[in-house]
C-alpha cells in the first residue's frame, strides 16, 4: 500500500484527476450512448499521459527538488529515478495508444502532448517563458481532446483559452517559488532571466486577461446565467486580490499559498463551466 501511495504522489494524482475532468468538460456535455466508450477511453488516456509527464518531470528535476522539495518521492528515496523513468514511459505509451484507438485526431493530440511533456521535462527549465507556455498549452489541449472525441472541438475553445491563461500564471508563480533551487541547478526560467517583479507582472497580466474575457461565453450565449454567476463570484472575485498582490507587493507574496489558491480556483472554474452547460 505504501508503494502505491508513493506512485500516486509521483503521478500527482490530484493534477491527473483535474486532467480527466478537463477532458469531460471539453466534450461540452455531448456524451451519448454512441460515444460514451470513446469518452471513457479518452479520459483514461489523458490521465495516463498526465501521470507520465508528472513522473518524468520529477525524474529530470531530481537536483532541483532535492533543494526545493526534498519530501518528493525521488529525493526522499521512496521511489528510485529508474522506476520513475520506466513508469513515465509506460504511462506515455498507454495514453498515446488509447488516443489512436479512438481516432486520428485524438491520436495526434495525444502524441503531440506526450512529446511536449517530454520536451518540457528535459528542457523546460531552460526555456524561460516558453517552458511555461508549453505547460499551459498542454493543459489547454485536454479540453480540445475532449471536444475531438465528440467531434465538436469548437465548444472546447473557451475552456481551453481560460485554462491556458490560468496555468500560465500559476506556472510562473511556481518558478518564482523555486528560484533558489532552479538557480543552483543552472535553470533559465523567466523568474531567473527577468527577475521576480517582471515575472510576476506577466503572471498578473495573464490573470487579468482571464478576468476580462471570462464573461464572453455568457455574452455570446454559449453558457447560461449560472456560469456567469459562478465564474464572477467563484473565480474573478478570487483572482482580483491575487492580481493586486502580484503587482503591488511581489516580494511579499506567499508564492505557495497563491499557487494553491489558483489550483483550487481552477476547479471552481471547471465547475462554473459545467454549470453553464447544464
Amino acid at each position: 500500500m505504501k508503494k502505491i501511495k508513493d506512485i500516486l504522489e509521483l503521478s500527482r494524482i490530484g493534477n491527473v484527476a483535474i486532467t480527466g475532468f478537463s477532458v469531460l468538460i471539453g466534450t461540452g456535455g455531448y456524451i451519448k450512448e454512441a460515444n460514451i466508450q470513446s469518452v471513457i477511453i479518452a479520459v483514461i488516456s489523458a490521465m495516463a499521459i498526465a501521470a507520465g509527464g508528472n513522473a518524468q518531470n520529477d525524474y529530470y528535476d531530481q537536483k532541483t527538488d532535492a533543494i526545493n522539495r526534498p519530501e518528493r518521492p525521488i529525493p526522499s528515496g521512496r521511489v528510485s529515478p529508474r522506476f520513475a523513468f520506466i513508469f513515465s514511459i509506460i504511462c506515455y505509451a498507454a495514453g498515446v495508444i488509447l488516443g489512436w484507438l479512438i481516432g486520428r485526431g485524438t491520436g495526434l493530440v495525444a502524441s503531440v502532448v506526450a512529446l511536449l511533456l517530454w520536451l518540457y521535462a528535459a528542457r523546460g527549465k531552460m526555456m524561460g517563458l516558453g517552458g511555461n507556455m508549453i505547460i499551459a498549452l498542454i493543459c489547454a489541449l485536454a479540453f480540445i481532446y475532449g471536444g475531438l472525441v465528440v467531434q465538436n472541438p469548437v465548444l472546447a475553445v473557451f475552456p481551453a483559452v481560460f485554462a491556458f491563461l490560468m496555468h500560465l500564471s500559476r506556472e510562473i508563480i511556481k518558478d518564482v517559488q523555486d528560484i533558489s533551487g532552479d538557480r543552483q541547478s543552472g535553470a533559465r526560467t523567466l523568474a531567473i532571466r527577468a527577475g521576480h517583479k517582471k515575472a510576476l507582472s506577466v503572471s498578473a497580466f495573464s490573470l487579468m486577461l482571464l478576468v476580462i474575457f471570462s464573461p464572453v461565453p455568457y455574452l455570446m450565449e454559449i453558457y447560461n446565467i449560472r456560469y456567469l454567476m459562478a465564474v464572477v463570484l467563484g473565480v474573478d472575485l478570487v483572482l482580483l486580490p491575487v492580481i493586486y498582490q502580484l503587482l503591488k507587493n511581489p516580494l511579499g507574496v506567499n508564492y505557495a499559498k497563491l499557487s494553491f489558491i489558483l489550483k483550487i480556483d481552477m476547479l471552481v472554474g471547471l465547475m462554473a463551466i459545467a454549470l453553464g452547460m447544464a
